[in-house]
């Protein structure tokens, strides 16, 4: 589950016009011996090596040709990286977009005022997708309803935020401050809104259950303007208009695929027309989704969200540690952000870091993905890139997506010198194929029941 270096990096970083330049003086050519090859000036061909003027594709293969070697060799040879950290400063130069919400109702297009901001967003792979979320305030006749279809943890970081949930009891209202979290299934239809004007952030992770989170990164939200749709054809319904929509499918091309008339899908997608079980197969088999995706929405279990507030969070019962290679357990704490929501797909856990002892410097690693926002002081990831140790120090609202295959480890930083007072403080968000109970066990050696 790597980033790619390429991904990372801008084109003055490639220095492109320094390697030809090495690739030239290997095969002992002036430069009116290679640009005589290219068919160019020897003006030009200067002005590349000395990064004067950009190369485009066409030339960049003519290069390449004229070495005898294949285009992307004339690249810095740079591994994927397997972790992003970001910075809280760096947090403001990402690019912000709204939801992109589509109407059961009318098929018509929308944005959500709300805006998101992915923090890992160069990833490949991932299953745990997780934004900064700038939230603000919606007066009631313009609250939308949205669903999705995802699990949703949300920590807020600055103001005061409201989350509406429509349930199968009932509507539902929590309003959340800094440092209070909420678990909740995300395809109820739910809305955000800031409690004041000031607006409000939140630090928001969402997982997708039938596949990775860029498979559906691209999907449009549905929103209900009056709460809970009203039958199970009707969310089917909207889930299928949605797909199609985000795909760019014009209705007449999807409707003969499905071997419809344009104006039974249009009956279909608007919930007036009911949906055979040969009909919803061909759906599934034309977007690559298992007949859950559709159907996992007729079974929501109880409790429908869990909220942890940020005075109880530290009095929380420690989950799990982890065994050290003396045998001994480690001093980091881990506290369930989400006990008693389940089966759920991600681990939010609270995790006090305190100072390290010898054996809390090994490294260890687990199957699955994780990401780690920094809540209080000082934080060290330790690494490995290349065969060697690294580390990335980071401070209080910053950020890092991590595949967890690889060792790893975080520690606190000693912020105090009279003692072993824990040194930070992270909000750790797992997904682990293999359960909760494989990440912790506790000194019985039982594993922890999620």
């Amino acid at each position: 589950m790597p980033v790619y270096a390429n991904s990372v990096v801008d084109y003055a970083e490639l220095h492109l016009g320094q390697t030809i330049r090495e690739f030239r003086k290997r095969k002992g050519w002036t430069l009116q011996d290679l640009a005589s090859r290219l068919s160019i000036s020897v003006a030009n061909l200067s002005a590349i090596e000395n990064e004067k003027a950009r190369l485009d594709l066409e030339r960049l293969v003519a290069i390449a040709d004229a070495f005898g070697v294949r285009p992307h060799e004339l690249f810095p040879v740079s591994p994927s990286q397997h972790y992003l950290v970001t910075g809280h400063a760096a947090m403001d130069a990402l690019p912000a977009a709204p939801l992109a919400l589509v109407d059961p109702a009318s098929g018509q297009l929308a944005s959500h005022r709300a805006l998101l901001k992915p923090l890992a967003d160069a990833f490949v792979g991932k299953h745990i997708e997780p934004f900064l979320i700038q939230v603000p305030r919606i007066p009631d006749e313009e609250i939308r309803f949205i669903s999705h279809h995802r699990e949703e943890f949300l920590f807020v970081t600055r103001g005061t935020l409201e989350c509406l949930l429509q349930t199968p009891d009932g509507a539902a209202s929590e309003t959340l401050a800094p440092g209070d979290c909420i678990y909740f299934w995300s395809h109820l239809p739910h809305c955000l809104r800031a409690a004041t004007d000031e607006g409000a952030t939140a630090i928001d992770v969402v997982h997708a259950p039938y596949g990775t989170a860029e498979s559906e990164h691209g999907d449009m939200a549905i929103y209900f303007s009056n709460g809970m749709p009203k039958s199970l054809t009707e969310q089917i319904a909207a889930q299928i208009a949605a797909l199609r929509q985000s795909r760019g499918m014009a209705m007449n091309d999807f409707a003969r695929e499905l071997e419809l008339s344009p104006r039974q899908l249009a009956d279909v997608e608007r919930g007036r027309k009911s949906l055979s079980i040969d009909l919803l197969l061909r759906v599934c088999r034309r977007f690559h989704k298992p007949l859950e995706y559709f159907l996992s929405r007729t079974v929501v279990s109880r409790p429908f969200y869990q909220v942890q507030r940020a005075a109880d969070i530290a009095r929380l019962p420690v989950r799990g540690r982890k065994r050290l290679v003396d045998g001994s357990w480690s001093r980091t704490e881990f506290r369930s952000l989400a006990p008693d929501f389940g089966p759920r797909g991600m681990l939010p856990y609270y995790v006090k870091l305190r100072l390290p002892s010898q054996y809390d410097l090994t490294l260890h690693e687990h199957h699955g993905q994780e990401f780690a926002y920094v809540v209080a002081g000082e934080v060290t990831l330790v690494t490995i890139v290349d065969g060697k140790r690294v580390s990335e120090r980071m401070a209080a609202g910053d950020v890092c997506f991590i595949d967890s295959t690889v060792p790893h480890r975080f520690l606190g930083q000693g912020v105090s010198p009279y003692g072993d007072e824990s040194s930070a403080e992270i909000i750790d968000v797992f997904w682990c194929p293999l359960g909760e109970s494989y990440l912790f066990e506790d000194e019985r050696g039982n594993g922890v029941k999620g």
